[in-house]
């Protein structure tokens, strides 16, 4: 699995040190006029961010001349810094990580990072999500999942990346089904938390699903089936 980050590469715990900010900001500013025009970026958007930096990179050379420097330059740079971060980050969610334009590579780049390509083994998934369902009314079922260890929270699985439901509707009266196998409906959500809209007219009858974790990259380790959870459409 090919992991991108495309959140800004600035800011954050644990934030970089003076030096590597400086430089980090000098290549990712270079990287973006070099390509604004082919990436899509708009002159105002791109001046605004290289007038930042010309404020910020005379600030930051006083504030490392130890001999000369007064507090007042310490601060100012400081200041300066903070608010450049802002921007940064700002730009970068605004139009570099959401943009298809972009090769993943140039993304990594701006980033600091190297393209990973080798995957990312994930192991055979061993357990079953534990699922609340709820009807809600409208012939709406809401589902709630999580994994054993989050007690009053929706979560995913770290080693899935979907949940996957096969359901069936049965008229009152009639028998269950015996297994996931007769639940010819199915389903497949990346939230852990979803709702199943079956319809208003199918109220008065039980839904029964069968819910499980998927690695969607490698079925072959997707996990194990919960037993038949049922609830009565309202």
């Amino acid at each position: 699995m090919v992991v991108i980050r495309t959140t800004s590469p600035f800011g954050g715990r644990p934030s970089l040190n003076d030096d590597n900010f400086y430089n980090r900001q000098g290549a990712y500013v270079n990287g973006v006029v070099t390509n604004a025009v082919a990436w899509g970026i708009p002159d105002p958007a791109v001046a605004a961010l290289v007038a930042r930096r010309a404020e910020y990179e005379p600030l930051y050379n006083k504030s490392q001349d130890k001999n000369t420097r007064t507090k007042t330059d310490v601060v100012a740079h400081r200041r300066c810094r903070k608010v450049y971060e802002n921007e940064l980050r700002t730009f970068h969610n605004e139009w570099i990580g959401p943009s298809t334009s972009i090769p993943v590579e140039e993304k990594l780049i701006l980033g600091g990072r190297e393209k990973d390509i080798e995957p990312t083994p994930r192991g055979k998934i061993d357990v079953i999500p534990y699922v609340n369902l709820k009807a809600i009314g409208g012939g709406d079922v809401q589902v709630r999942c999580r994994t054993e260890k989050d007690q009053t929270r929706c979560s995913m699985l770290r080693l899935a990346d979907a949940i996957e439901c096969r359901y069936i509707l049965v008229p009152k009266g009639e028998m269950p089904p015996e297994g996931q196998k007769d639940a010819k409906k199915s389903l497949t959500s990346r939230k852990a938390r979803f709702t199943i809209s079956l319809g208003d007219e199918q109220a008065g009858e039980r839904f029964y699903g069968f819910f499980r974790w998927v690695n969607q990259s490698n079925p072959a380790n997707s996990g194990p089936w919960s037993p038949a959870l049922t609830v009565a459409i309202a």
